[in-house]
């Protein structure tokens, strides 16, 4: 009895250690079989996808994962029954995807993770450096850009004081500069002779300007009993307007000049001129009071006496006091102003004055710019317009050069990697591919300027890198003594009066910069010619003579650009350049464009159905698997345990992806 009961105990207890083994080993059996299986439906990866792009994704569609993923489980499960290894047979009791991580999920960092991984075998730190190295220079030249805008800005505000002072010539002297030309206004204050009409009693020391001026001198004042009343008080009235006028530009120029403080050295002499003018201002506040009392006198009726009162009136009618400074002004005639030549050839854009074969340019557009951006709401706020740029500064409306380049200081192999693979796997204006059709041509200008067509692209992108070599030629360009003193004949020429030194000065650096501006398209156009363009230039290295900023054209600068030299093995081409602009491309963007190009390409090749957006590149799979007890059925163990146990489960949860 006693050996019967022990027996039973030892049995029972053996019985639930064998149990307790296999239950771990079913466990561990689970676990590898739904990782194996999950394995087995990641093979199931997208050809067409891995084929043209190296990327490994799942496409999400048609049989549900959760079935794919039984079904695998399933034949290793059942193929243990009846085998050697039927302990282990169970029956999958649930499936359950828990999570997924599609492509695009998390600032599409999949794609990201993906893209670095398969790129790292390829390339080393050593590239990323010597790369930086060769960028070092260029992104220096954006202080020169900083620098430029600082200089216009400065003499931009002194040249506007100038320019009030221009508008008071015109009221006061009636005197205009246009082309060479010397002009002189019917009416001005300065229009009555109350003396003797020579040049002395008008202020004026130049010849040229006092023959314009004479001939609309109006001699009434000085014998009012022959004067035609009606036209004298008409010319009084008006003149008497334009004082008016004249005093509160004065009185704003005075202001401007107590804002704008002086301390300008190089300016220090024309401000001090300045100062001393806008005292002698002071004395149209007398010439209006003696405008509108002539008014009044003349809108009565005819009075014995009136020409006496009219003659001691206008005794103190000044016109002698304020003397502007004609220095420099001569009746040349049709002085060419290069500003107006660029501003004119402007319109034709671009894309015709570098490229070679404007007309061949693709056409190709695509349905929705930055759709997965949108998508995932990481869109851009605003996209950065650099045409509009250009466009101001062909006009001389704005000089804006800073910025372009954006920040680099993050830069590191993962983005680099990325980059890389947009160059390795994508095609340009400059790289053409062959066999898989693209939607986009032009697909690196896309991804640095998301717009909807290659000519949109390919039109930023030009226009950034214009942006870019301007302070690069205008450097160089200012460094030529010889350059800077045609630059600064040309602006006295077309301002027509050395006496306006600010006015000038911004006319000259304006000057430089359309010279800088044409010498910039012609290195565009060497870079599409696929020519060595220094990064920095010499003023030697200058292909653009001043004469030949006029009669711009594309033909003009694309055969200048053949003067450059064939690309060498350390140029900085095209290519460079779009890989500057992806690298300062926020990451995700960059992505986004990625995965719009793809989307479109495979689309554009048959594949009608593929939805990039939906590939999936992780899963998370939980699982429970019941297994039928074995010892726990023995008569001894059931009743030791109280209950009957037919079977257990175990449930499992496991994450897969590509990496």
């Amino acid at each position: 009895m006693f050996l019967s009961i022990s027996g039973i105990l030892i049995l029972a207890l053996l019985g639930t250690l064998v149990e307790t083994a296999r239950y771990t080993a079913c466990a561990g059996h689970t676990a590898r079989t739904v990782r194996t299986a999950m394995e087995t439906l990641l093979t199931e990866y997208s050809r067409p996808l891995y084929d043209n792009y190296g990327l490994f994704f799942l496409e999400d569609g048609g049989t549900p994962y959760e079935k794919v993923i039984a079904d695998y489980a399933a034949d290793t499960m059942e193929a243990a029954e009846g085998q050697s290894m039927d302990f282990l047979a169970g029956g999958i009791r649930q499936i359950r995807v828990k999570d997924k991580t599609c492509l695009g999920d998390h600032g599409a960092a999949a794609l990201q993770e993906e893209i670095g991984q398969y790129m790292l075998r390829r390339l080393t730190k050593k590239q990323l450096e010597k790369w930086q190295k060769k960028t070092s220079d260029l992104l220096r030249s954006q202080e020169a850009a900083e620098e430029i805008e600082e200089t216009v800005d400065r003499q931009r505000e002194a040249a506007e004081l100038d320019a009030q002072l221009l508008k008071l010539m015109k009221w006061i002297d009636g005197i205009t500069v246009s082309k060479g030309r010397v002009h002189c206004e019917k009416e001005f204050i300065k229009m009555f002779a109350a003396g003797e009409i020579k040049s002395q009693n008008f202020g004026i020391g130049t010849e040229v300007v006092w023959k314009k001026m004479k001939m609309h001198i109006d001699d009434t004042p000085r014998n009012f009993s022959n004067m035609n009343r009606q036209e004298f008080r008409r010319r009084v009235e008006k003149v008497c307007d334009l004082t008016e006028k004249a005093v509160r530009e004065a009185e704003s120029l005075r202001k401007g000049y107590r804002k704008y403080g002086s301390g300008e050295t190089e300016f220090a002499r024309h401000d001090r001129k300045m100062e001393a003018l806008i005292q002698q201002m002071s004395v149209l506040e007398t010439n209006k009071e003696i405008l509108a009392e002539t008014c009044r006198i003349l809108r009565e009726d005819r009075q014995d006496g009136e020409e006496q009162r009219l003659q001691r009136l206008w005794q103190d009618y000044d016109t002698e006091t304020i003397c502007f400074d004609y220095t420099g002004v001569e009746e040349k005639g049709g002085a060419p102003n290069p500003i107006d030549a660029m501003s004119g050839v402007w319109g034709d854009g671009i894309l015709k004055l570098t490229c070679q074969n404007p007309e061949k340019i693709s056409g190709a557009e695509a349905a929705e710019a930055d759709h997965f951006a949108r998508l995932y709401g990481n869109q851009e706020e605003q996209k950065e317009d650099y045409g509009k740029r250009v466009t101001a500064l062909a006009g001389e409306k704005e000089v804006s050069l800073a910025g372009v380049l954006g920040d680099l200081g993050e830069y590191g192999m993962d983005e680099f990697c990325l980059d890389s693979y947009i160059q390795d796997r994508f095609s340009n204006y400059m790289q053409k591919t062959s066999g898989w059709k693209r939607t986009l041509k032009y697909q690196w200008e896309y991804i640095v300027s998301g717009k909807g067509s290659d000519r949109e692209n390919l039109h930023s992108v030009l226009n950034r890198i214009l942006l870019i070599r301007i302070p690069v030629n205008f450097s160089a360009v200012y460094r030529d003594t010889a350059k800077k003193a045609e630059a600064y004949a040309a602006a006295a020429a077309v301002v027509g009066f050395t006496g306006l030194e600010p006015l000038i000065r911004l006319t000259q650096t304006l000057i430089l910069l359309v010279w800088s501006f044409v010498e910039s398209l012609v290195d565009i156009a060497g870079l599409l010619q696929g020519r060595h363009v220094p990064v920095l230039k010499s003023p030697s290295q200058i292909l653009t003579s001043f004469p030949e900023i006029f009669g711009l054209s594309g033909k003009v600068v694309t055969k200048r650009a053949e003067k450059f030299g064939p690309a060498r093995k350390n140029s900085f081409g095209y290519r460079e350049y779009l890989f500057l602009f992806m690298a300062v491309t926020r990451q995700s963007t960059r992505l986004y464009r990625i995965m719009d190009l793809i989307q479109w390409d495979m689309e554009r090749n048959g594949y009608k159905e593929f939805q990039l957006g939906s590939c999936v590149f992780s899963l998370t799979v939980s699982a429970v698997v019941t297994f039928p007890t074995r010892f726990f059925r023995l008569p001894a163990i059931r009743g030791m345990l109280g209950r009957d146990i037919q079977d257990y489960s175990y449930s499992c949860e496991i994450t897969k992806g590509y990496l």
